[in-house]
C-alpha cells in the first residue's frame, strides 16, 4: 500500500473493493439487521459505510475526534444526508439529470463488478498448511537487485550472448545507460511486480551475483537482473510473528483470487474478436487526447485545489465536444458486432476510460487508447455477466448507489440554498456560521418531518471505534478510483432526540 502525505492528509491508493427513541420497530426487508446502523425511509445506513464516510476520507474539524460527540456528529450527518436527499426526491418538479443517472448507474456498475471478482476469485479460493508454511519461509526475503530493461527478444538474446561470452554484468549496463553503478532496487516477496520476477527470485535460493534472464514481461518488455545481495528480515516478537503470519496468508489468498477470477475472465473473453476501423479511429483520437492528456503541472495543481479533483480527472468525456467526428460511424466491430461513435461514447457515460499507463507521451496515445477501450470492453462483457447473476438486485449495489445519489442531491440542495442567500451572506457553505446559522435548522426540521421512518442500532453505535486521522482512500484501475463520497458538512448536531430504536430479530 503506497501512502503520500499531503498538508497532513494521508492519502491511500489500494487495489483492490475495497461503510428518541419514543418507540421500538421490528420491520423485515433485504438487509440483514446485524450490519444496519440505521435505516431513513427506504435508505440504511451501513456499520461498513458508517466506517468509511468517517474514515476514508477527511472530516472537519468538529467531528474529527475519535470521542463520543464528535461520533454523534457523524451519525447524525450521514442521516442528514440523506433526509436532504429524500426531500428533494419528495418534489414533483425534482427531475434528475442525464448525466448523473449515468454517474450513479456507472458507480453501480463498478461495486457489481467487484463483488463479482469477489465470487469468482477470493471466495473460491483454497490454501493448504504446506503452501502457508512454505510462502512464511520465503517471504522474509529481501533481494537487491541491478537490473536491465530490454525492449524485445532480439535485444534481450543479443545481451544473453554477450554475457555467455564473458561479458560482465556491469560492462554491458555501462555500454547501454553509460555508467557501472548499478540502479538497486530492492524486491521483496510482498511486492506486486510481475509473476516471473517473484517466481525467479522465490522458487530456489539465489547466491550473490547471480545473474538471471532474460525473462520476457507481461508487457513483451525483458529484464535481466543480477542479485547485488539480499537480507532476511526477523521476527523475534511473538506478535511481529502472527502479524507477519496473517500477511502472509492475506497475500497468498489475494494473489490466488487473481488467477482464479483472471482465468474466469479469460473463458468469458474466449472467441470474442475487437477490430478497430483505422477511418474513425484516427479523429478519435485527436479528439479524445486534448482531453486526457494534461500538462502535468495542471495534474500538480489539481491535487493541490482539492482531493476531490482526483475524481474529475476519470470522467468521461462529453460528445458534445466531439467535434468533427461522425457518431453514426463504425468505430469498432466487436463480439460480431459493429459498435458506432455514438455507442462508444454511450459506454463511457457509464464507464470512463482507464489506462494502463499513468504516464505517457502524446505518441502513445493511440497505442494507450486501444489498451483501454479493450479492458473497457472486457468490462463491459463481466458487468452484462453480473447483472445476468442479479449482481445489480443485491442489497450492497443498491445501498451504493443511494449514497452516491444522496450525496449529490444532498449537496445540490445546500448549493442551492446558499446560492439564495448570495446577497446577504458571503460565508462559506462549509463554515461553521453557516452549518450552525442556516443548516442546522433545515435538519431539525427534517428530523421531525421524517422521524417516523428513521431508525438507529444503538447497539451497534456503541460497538463502533473511530480513529481521528485524516485519510483520503482511492483505488487504483477502476474507473471511479475515489471510494466514498466527501464527508456531509451540514449540521453540527448530536443530539439523537428524533426516530426510533432499532431491534435485533
Amino acid at each position: 500500500m503506497d501512502k503520500l502525505n499531503i498538508n497532513g492528509i494521508v492519502f491511500v491508493i489500494v487495489s483492490s473493493f475495497l461503510f428518541l427513541i419514543s418507540c421500538e420497530r421490528k420491520e423485515p426487508d433485504r438487509y440483514p439487521d446485524s450490519v444496519v446502523l440505521a435505516r431513513v425511509g427506504d435508505r440504511v445506513i451501513t456499520k461498513s459505510e458508517f466506517v468509511r464516510r468517517a474514515e476514508y476520507t477527511p472530516r472537519p474539524a468538529y467531528c474529527r475526534g475519535d470521542n463520543n460527540i464528535h461520533k454523534k456528529i457523524v451519525l447524525n450527518s450521514l442521516i442528514a444526508e440523506k433526509l436532504l436527499a429524500l426531500d428533494v426526491l419528495s418534489k414533483p418538479q425534482y427531475k434528475a439529470p442525464a448525466k448523473l443517472e449515468d454517474y450513479i448507474q456507472g458507480r453501480r456498475e463498478q461495486a457489481m463488478r467487484q463483488s463479482y471478482r469477489y465470487e469468482y476469485g477470493m471466495k473460491r479460493v483454497e490454501t493448504s498448511d504446506e503452501e502457508l508454511k512454505y510462502s512464511f519461509k520465503i517471504a522474509s526475503r529481501e533481494y537487491k537487485l541491478g537490473f536491465i530493461t530490454l525492449p524485445d527478444s532480439h535485444y534481450a538474446y543479443a545481451t544473453k550472448q554477450f554475457l555467455d561470452d564473458g561479458a560482465s554484468f556491469e560492462s554491458i549496463y555501462s555500454r547501454i545507460f553509460g555508467t557501472q553503478e548499478l540502479e538497486i532496487k530492492k524486491v521483496s516477496w510482498f511486492d506486486d511486480d510481475d509473476p516471473k520476477i517473484r517466481e525467479a527470485l522465490y522458487s530456489q535460493s539465489l547466491k550473490k551475483d547471480t545473474v538471471v534472464g532474460p525473462l520476457e514481461l507481461s508487457d513483451g518488455k525483458f529484464l535481466i537482473f543480477k542479485v547485488v545481495g539480499w537480507q532476511d528480515n526477523l521476527h523475534l516478537s511473538e506478535s511481529a510473528k502472527g502479524t507477519f503470519w496473517d500477511d502472509v496468508i492475506s497475500k497468498v489468498k489475494q494473489r490466488k483470487a487473481n488467477l482464479l477470477y483472471n482465468e474466469h475472465v479469460a473463458n468469458l473473453m474466449r472467441g470474442k474478436s475487437f477490430l478497430l476501423e483505422e477511418a474513425a479511429f484516427r479523429p478519435l483520437v485527436e479528439n479524445l487526447s486534448e482531453q486526457y492528456l494534461m500538462k502535468e503541472s495542471e495534474k500538480g495543481s489539481m491535487l493541490n485545489e482539492t482531493i476531490w479533483e482526483l475524481e474529475k480527472q476519470h470522467l468521461s468525456p462529453d460528445n458534445s465536444d466531439a467535434g468533427a467526428l461522425h457518431m453514426d460511424q463504425v468505430l469498432f466491430r466487436f463480439d460480431g458486432k459493429d459498435w458506432l461513435i455514438k455507442d462508444f461514447y454511450d459506454l463511457l457515460s457509464r464507464h470512463p476510460l482507464v489506462f494502463r499507463k499513468k504516464r505517457f507521451e502524446m505518441s502513445e496515445f493511440a497505442e494507450q487508447l486501444k489498451f483501454s477501450i479493450a479492458d473497457l470492453l472486457k468490462d463491459y462483457i463481466v458487468t452484462g455477466e453480473a447483472y445476468k447473476e442479479g449482481f445489480g438486485d443485491r442489497k450492497e449495489t443498491i445501498s451504493y448507489g443511494q449514497m452516491w445519489q444522496d450525496q449529490y442531491l444532498s449537496g445540490i440542495y445546500k448549493e442551492l440554498f446558499n446560492y439564495s442567500l448570495a446577497d446577504s451572506i458571503t460565508q462559506s457553505p462549509n463554515s461553521i456560521y453557516f452549518i450552525e446559522a442556516y443548516m442546522n435548522p433545515i435538519i431539525d426540521s427534517l428530523q421531525v418531518k421524517y422521524s417516523d421512518v428513521i431508525s438507529i442500532n444503538f447497539d451497534l453505535y456503541d460497538d463502533i471505534k473511530l480513529t481521528h486521522i485524516d485519510m483520503f482512500v482511492a483505488e487504483e484501475n477502476v474507473p471511479y478510483p475515489v471510494v466514498v463520497p466527501p464527508f456531509p458538512q451540514i449540521t453540527t448536531d448530536h443530539v439523537f432526540d428524533y426516530g426510533s430504536k432499532l431491534v435485533l430479530k
